[in-house]
């Protein structure tokens, strides 16, 4: 089982943090390789790894991938066979650099190694099984409710094409990508009987209800993106401070909250429900505009509208194959 904790601070000078040479964000052990996520920021992840004795490892090729990964040898030694009979001994000191890598290139190593692994672009997610857990419960979630199918992929999706027309840095674009797809992980704490109920709530039934985003910020604190646990708790939130559970109001509330509130509410209002039909676009459109400024924010509420009519030209490929990745592991 995978460890997830927050790194004991030795000290902190203005924006510099030292940290324990024991601590980590989360540590995966496999077969025959242990990492450890020490550190990560606005996309960049520095991890160290262990390789055990007698291992054979693979770096894949990526022709296309303009992302930078990192190896440095810190003990042992690997052996990179790189085609033919050709043979390279890589020791302590030496390092690896990979970028759009044109043909596989694999490794064996004899007396085990650790290395220290820095990628320029998150992919600790496809190790932890803390994250998978959390995006099989979400996908269970889902199950249970027909209605729901596949929901949690178009608001990841949506949301993420939002964030990138209201020009959210990386940091901030990674965070509203776990926090989309994850957004209702606090249901899976519900009474099934209120996640499958058709007709209207009773005011117990909402009492419920109103738990759940801080159920899935509590779930989220269990692992290391702590930062989607804050935006999942406001998702339910109005910028006139009549939402819950907080009920916090305005530019109190996270952007990204904002943004997965307004593309939760066009998904539902798009969606065949028992109760009523389904809205066209246009209703919908006119909907969040009416809404906007009280319900939604009006800034959220138009770039949402625009990513749509423009069928979402600025989807960046770099963020895409991210937020794909995440939703296929919950599929694994």
């Amino acid at each position: 089982m995978p460890k997830h904790r927050t790194p004991s601070i030795i000290a902190e000078f203005h924006g510099l943090t030292i940290h324990d040479e024991h601590d980590c964000l989360e540590t995966v052990r496999k077969k025959s390789t242990e990492i450890a996520l020490l550190a990560r920021g606005g996309g960049p992840e520095v991890m160290l790894q262990t390789i055990a004795p007698g291992s054979r490892i693979t770096v894949p090729a990526d022709p296309t991938a303009d992302e930078f990964e990192f190896y440095h040898i810190l003990s042992g030694s690997l052996e990179a066979e790189l085609g033919g009979n050709e043979r390279r001994t890589i020791r302590r000191g030496q390092y690896i650099t990979v970028t759009r890598l044109q043909r596989d290139v694999y490794f064996r190593t004899d007396t085990g190694v650790t290395l220290l692994y820095v990628s320029s672009r998150p992919v600790f997610h496809e190790l932890s099984e803390a994250i998978h857990e959390l995006l099989a419960v979400a996908k269970a979630i889902e199950e249970k409710d027909p209605m729901l199918r596949d929901h949690c992929e178009r608001l990841q999706r949506l949301a993420l094409a939002v964030g990138e027309e209201l020009r959210l840095p990386v940091s901030r674009v990674e965070a509203l990508i776990y926090a989309a797809f994850l957004h209702d992980v606090g249901k899976a704490d519900l009474p099934q009987e209120i996640i499958s109920k058709t007709g209207p709530l009773t005011p117990d039934d909402w009492e419920y209800v109103h738990q759940h985003p801080s159920a899935g910020r509590r779930r989220l604190e269990a692992t290391y993106i702590k930062d989607a646990g804050v935006i999942v708790e406001q998702h339910h939130e109005r910028v006139d401070g009549k939402g819950y559970p907080l009920g916090l109001k305005g530019d109190d509330i996270r952007l990204e909250a904002s943004i997965i509130a307004a593309v939760d509410a066009f998904d539902a209002m798009i969606s065949e429900r028992p109760y009523r039909d389904r809205m066209s676009r246009d209703e919908a459109f006119a909907e969040l505009r009416r809404c906007a400024g009280t319900q939604f924010d009006p800034a959220v509420v138009e770039a949402l509208i625009k990513v749509l009519e423009s069928d979402m030209p600025g989807f960046s490929s770099r963020a895409s194959e991210f937020a794909g990745a995440v939703a296929r592991r919950s599929e694994e």
